[in-house]
């Protein structure tokens, strides 16, 4: 409560939580590994580093825990959605989801809770559903890097989860 004069007034503000729900409030202490995956948490970060799995992933000395990404893969969590269509889409298709490949294998690099959930056809378009909305705006803009065309985004209200829209 506050005062604005001679009067008290109620304040009542209405949050959304947007924060990730995978994400989880307690860290692992030390290292931990992905078996799905193969990301390391380390430095509070998940991260790739293959030496480090190939090294530990037999031994008991680091735990063993599904990371956000492969969790919300199960799940099927989505929190970005790309729709390609078009007929330029559908001659080229070969050629830019091979694009879509690289870009996500580069997007991996950097991030490995950024994944794939999976690729569908759907009303004569292709859909990948992600992990995160960053991973589809990533894809969303290299596809119309590449090849120009139509491309929108839509957000939900607390914006963390996207839906891109590219047409050619």
């Amino acid at each position: 409560m506050s005062k604005k004069g001679e009067r008290w007034i109620r304040e009542t503000q209405e949050y959304q939580n947007t924060d990730d729900p995978y994400l989880s409030d307690k860290a692992p202490s030390g290292e931990a590994l992905c078996p799905k995956c193969h990301a390391v948490f380390r430095d509070k970060r998940w991260l790739v580093d293959e030496a480090f799995y190939e090294e530990f992933k037999d031994t008991d000395f680091v735990p063993k825990i599904l990371c956000p990404g492969c969790r919300k893969v199960n799940e099927r969590y989505a929190m970005g959605y790309v729709y390609l269509s078009g007929p330029f889409f559908e001659k080229h298709r070969d050629e830019i989801m091979r694009l879509i490949h690289n870009e996500y294998e580069r997007a991996r690099e950097n991030n490995p809770l950024d994944q794939i959930i999976t690729m569908y056809e759907e009303d004569g378009r292709t859909i990948i559903e992600t992990t995160t909305d960053h991973l589809a705006q990533r894809l969303g803009r290299a596809v119309h890097r590449a090849y120009k065309g139509n491309l929108s985004f839509r957000w939900s209200d607390g914006d963390k989860l996207v839906r891109i829209y590219w047409e050619r």
